[in-house]
Protein backbone atom coordinates (compact mmCIF):
# COMPACT_ATOMS: atom_id res chain seq x y z
CA UNK A 1 0.00 0.00 0.00
CA UNK A 2 2.77 2.42 0.90
CA UNK A 3 4.68 1.78 -2.32
CA UNK A 4 1.59 2.77 -4.32
CA UNK A 5 1.64 6.30 -2.89
CA UNK A 6 3.39 9.00 -4.92
CA UNK A 7 6.60 10.52 -3.59
CA UNK A 8 4.96 13.96 -3.56
CA UNK A 9 2.19 12.61 -1.31
CA UNK A 10 4.78 11.01 0.98
CA UNK A 11 6.52 14.39 1.35
CA UNK A 12 3.20 16.09 2.15
CA UNK A 13 2.27 13.47 4.75
CA UNK A 14 5.78 13.60 6.23
CA UNK A 15 5.44 17.34 6.71
CA UNK A 16 2.04 16.86 8.39
CA UNK A 17 3.66 14.36 10.76
CA UNK A 18 6.41 16.89 11.49
CA UNK A 19 3.87 19.63 12.29
CA UNK A 20 2.27 17.37 14.92
CA UNK A 21 5.68 16.48 16.30
CA UNK A 22 6.72 20.13 16.45
CA UNK A 23 3.93 20.85 18.96
CA UNK A 24 5.42 18.41 21.44
CA UNK A 25 7.65 20.92 23.22
CA UNK A 26 8.99 18.39 25.75
CA UNK A 27 10.55 16.37 22.90
CA UNK A 28 12.74 19.30 21.83
CA UNK A 29 14.18 19.91 25.30
CA UNK A 30 16.59 16.98 24.89
CA UNK A 31 20.11 16.94 23.42
CA UNK A 32 20.72 13.53 21.77
CA UNK A 33 18.37 12.20 19.08
CA UNK A 34 18.59 8.98 17.08
CA UNK A 35 16.59 8.94 13.85
CA UNK A 36 16.38 6.60 10.89
CA UNK A 37 17.02 7.83 7.35
CA UNK A 38 14.19 7.15 4.88
CA UNK A 39 14.44 4.36 2.31
CA UNK A 40 12.81 6.14 -0.61
CA UNK A 41 12.13 2.90 -2.49
CA UNK A 42 9.98 1.78 0.48
CA UNK A 43 8.21 5.17 0.63
CA UNK A 44 9.18 5.69 4.26
CA UNK A 45 8.39 8.91 6.12
CA UNK A 46 10.86 11.59 5.02
CA UNK A 47 12.75 12.12 8.26
CA UNK A 48 15.11 14.69 6.74
CA UNK A 49 12.41 17.26 7.59
CA UNK A 50 12.86 16.40 11.27
CA UNK A 51 16.64 16.10 10.99
CA UNK A 52 16.99 19.58 9.47
CA UNK A 53 14.86 21.00 12.28
CA UNK A 54 17.03 19.31 14.91
CA UNK A 55 20.27 20.49 13.33
CA UNK A 56 19.03 24.08 13.18
CA UNK A 57 18.38 23.88 16.93
CA UNK A 58 21.95 22.67 17.50
CA UNK A 59 20.92 19.20 18.66
CA UNK A 60 23.12 16.11 18.38
CA UNK A 61 21.66 13.84 15.70
CA UNK A 62 22.66 10.22 15.26
CA UNK A 63 21.59 7.72 12.61
CA UNK A 64 21.71 3.92 12.33
CA UNK A 65 24.48 2.02 10.56
CA UNK A 66 23.34 -1.58 10.09
CA UNK A 67 25.43 -4.71 10.46
CA UNK A 68 23.48 -7.43 8.62
CA UNK A 69 25.86 -10.20 9.70
CA UNK A 70 25.21 -9.56 13.38
CA UNK A 71 21.75 -7.99 12.89
CA UNK A 72 22.91 -5.04 14.96
CA UNK A 73 22.99 -1.24 14.70
CA UNK A 74 25.81 1.23 15.33
CA UNK A 75 24.87 4.72 16.47
CA UNK A 76 26.58 7.15 14.06
CA UNK A 77 26.93 10.93 14.32
CA UNK A 78 25.22 12.95 11.56
CA UNK A 79 25.62 16.62 10.55
CA UNK A 80 25.17 18.82 7.48
CA UNK A 81 28.47 17.77 5.90
CA UNK A 82 28.01 14.02 6.38
CA UNK A 83 28.32 12.28 3.00
CA UNK A 84 25.88 9.41 2.61
CA UNK A 85 26.02 6.33 0.41
CA UNK A 86 23.32 3.80 -0.43
CA UNK A 87 23.84 0.37 1.12
CA UNK A 88 21.87 -2.88 1.20
CA UNK A 89 18.07 -2.50 0.68
CA UNK A 90 18.59 1.15 -0.28
CA UNK A 91 19.59 2.15 3.26
CA UNK A 92 21.50 5.43 3.45
CA UNK A 93 24.58 5.43 5.68
CA UNK A 94 27.66 7.64 6.11
CA UNK A 95 30.67 6.81 3.96
CA UNK A 96 33.40 5.13 5.97
CA UNK A 97 35.49 8.24 6.63
CA UNK A 98 32.38 10.04 7.98
CA UNK A 99 31.36 7.18 10.26
CA UNK A 100 31.75 8.51 13.80
CA UNK A 101 30.29 6.27 16.51
CA UNK A 102 28.37 7.85 19.42
CA UNK A 103 27.59 5.96 22.63
CA UNK A 104 24.09 4.48 22.54
CA UNK A 105 23.69 5.35 26.22
CA UNK A 106 23.49 9.06 25.31
CA UNK A 107 20.31 8.73 23.22
CA UNK A 108 17.33 10.52 24.80
CA UNK A 109 14.81 10.36 21.94
CA UNK A 110 14.67 7.66 19.27
CA UNK A 111 12.60 7.73 16.08
CA UNK A 112 11.90 4.16 15.01
CA UNK A 113 11.06 2.90 11.49
CA UNK A 114 8.00 0.68 11.08
CA UNK A 115 5.33 -0.62 8.76
CA UNK A 116 2.43 -0.05 11.15
CA UNK A 117 1.61 0.26 14.86
CA UNK A 118 -1.52 -0.61 16.82
CA UNK A 119 -3.56 1.16 19.49
CA UNK A 120 -1.43 -0.34 22.27
CA UNK A 121 1.90 0.88 20.89
CA UNK A 122 2.99 -2.45 19.44
CA UNK A 123 4.91 -2.12 16.19
CA UNK A 124 5.58 -4.19 13.09
CA UNK A 125 9.03 -3.57 11.60
CA UNK A 126 10.79 -5.30 8.75
CA UNK A 127 11.28 -8.58 10.59
CA UNK A 128 15.02 -8.56 11.38
CA UNK A 129 14.72 -7.29 14.95
CA UNK A 130 17.39 -4.59 14.58
CA UNK A 131 15.60 -2.06 16.75
CA UNK A 132 14.22 -4.61 19.20
CA UNK A 133 17.83 -5.43 20.08
CA UNK A 134 19.09 -1.86 19.78
CA UNK A 135 16.55 -0.50 22.24
CA UNK A 136 17.79 -2.85 24.98
CA UNK A 137 21.12 -0.98 24.84
CA UNK A 138 19.48 2.43 25.33
CA UNK A 139 18.73 4.02 28.68
CA UNK A 140 15.42 2.91 30.18
CA UNK A 141 13.76 6.32 29.95
CA UNK A 142 14.57 6.89 26.26
CA UNK A 143 11.48 8.23 24.45
CA UNK A 144 10.50 5.90 21.61
CA UNK A 145 8.58 7.52 18.75
CA UNK A 146 7.07 5.72 15.77
CA UNK A 147 6.17 7.54 12.55
CA UNK A 148 3.53 6.14 10.19
CA UNK A 149 1.64 7.48 7.19
CA UNK A 150 -1.19 5.05 8.04
CA UNK A 151 -3.49 5.16 11.08
CA UNK A 152 -2.91 2.44 13.69
CA UNK A 153 -4.61 -0.92 13.36
CA UNK A 154 -6.74 -2.35 16.17
CA UNK A 155 -4.35 -5.06 17.32
CA UNK A 156 -1.10 -6.66 16.22
CA UNK A 157 -1.20 -10.39 16.81
CA UNK A 158 1.72 -12.55 17.95
CA UNK A 159 3.53 -9.89 19.95
CA UNK A 160 6.79 -11.31 21.29
CA UNK A 161 7.95 -10.52 24.83
CA UNK A 162 11.16 -8.99 23.43
CA UNK A 163 9.40 -6.72 20.92
CA UNK A 164 9.80 -3.03 21.67
CA UNK A 165 6.83 -0.83 22.56
CA UNK A 166 6.38 2.74 21.37
CA UNK A 167 5.79 5.58 23.79
CA UNK A 168 4.36 7.83 21.08
CA UNK A 169 2.99 7.18 17.60
CA UNK A 170 2.46 9.94 15.06
CA UNK A 171 0.48 9.86 11.81
CA UNK A 172 -0.44 12.72 9.45
CA UNK A 173 -3.73 13.13 11.33
CA UNK A 174 -3.12 12.19 14.95
CA UNK A 175 -0.70 11.88 17.86
CA UNK A 176 -1.00 8.76 20.02
CA UNK A 177 0.47 8.41 23.52
CA UNK A 178 0.80 4.86 24.82
CA UNK A 179 2.62 4.86 28.15
CA UNK A 180 4.83 6.53 30.74
CA UNK A 181 3.20 8.86 33.27
CA UNK A 182 5.71 11.66 32.65
CA UNK A 183 5.04 11.58 28.91
CA UNK A 184 1.28 11.47 29.38
CA UNK A 185 1.48 14.48 31.71
CA UNK A 186 3.31 16.48 29.04
CA UNK A 187 1.02 15.05 26.39
CA UNK A 188 -2.04 16.60 28.02
CA UNK A 189 -0.54 20.08 27.58
CA UNK A 190 -0.12 19.79 23.81
CA UNK A 191 -2.37 22.35 22.04
CA UNK A 192 -3.89 19.79 19.67
CA UNK A 193 -7.32 18.23 19.39
CA UNK A 194 -6.04 15.36 17.25
CA UNK A 195 -4.47 13.34 20.02
CA UNK A 196 -5.24 10.07 21.75
CA UNK A 197 -3.80 8.23 24.71
CA UNK A 198 -4.23 4.73 26.09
Amino acid sequence: MRKSISQDKIIKMSYEIFLHLKKMFFIWEKTYYHIFLPIREYKEVDTFIIINFLLKMGKCVTIPCSNFKELSIENCFFHEKTILTKKKYGILEPIQRHKFIVSISLIEVIFIPLLIFDFKGHRIGYGKGFYDRFITLCKKNVIKIGLSIFPPIKKIERVHKNDLFLDIGITPNHIYCFRKNSIKKNFENIPNNNKHHN
